[in-house]
């Protein structure tokens, strides 16, 4: 990895993919996800990566990746000049194909985290959900 003028890191796609596989390792050990939920645009890259080194852990089958669409910095044509950059807008969620997320480990995977306000966001309205499913649940017993 190199460090520009601007004190940024910049790095290759093959140190990025040894990164996520090194970082993998560590979320094998401590969490075991069985599903990704990828923070669209720049989660999907990582998360397709973590995907090539983590498996589900009972089946050993590739982990699911499933999308959500949050946008923070991104104008929108609904966005005003106050929400930029300060409120989180939610662009896509969740589809009825993800079934359930109750009893799940959940992996939110983004490309960066300057601010946690995406990521705060996305656990937040995720806990809402299971906490509607688990509702669900103890109605029907």
């Amino acid at each position: 990895m190199s460090e520009e003028h601007d004190g940024h890191l910049r790095a290759t796609y093959n140190e990025i993919h040894a990164l996520i596989g090194k970082a993998a390792e560590r979320i094998e050990k401590e969490y075991a996800p069985d599903l990704f939920v990828a923070i669209g645009g720049g989660g999907f890259f990582p998360a397709r990566v973590l995907r090539t080194f983590l498996k589900h852990p009972q089946s050993k089958k590739n982990i699911s990746i499933q999308a959500i669409g949050l946008s923070l910095y991104e104008e929108l044509p609904t966005t005003t000049e106050e929400q930029m950059a300060n409120e989180v807008v939610r662009t896509q969620w969740l589809g009825p194909e993800t079934k359930t997320l109750l009893g799940r480990k959940v992996l939110i995977v983004d490309e960066v985290d300057d601010s946690r306000t995406t990521l705060q966001y996305a656990v937040r309205e995720l806990q809402k959900d299971v906490e509607k499913e688990l509702l669900v649940a103890l109605a029907g017993t």
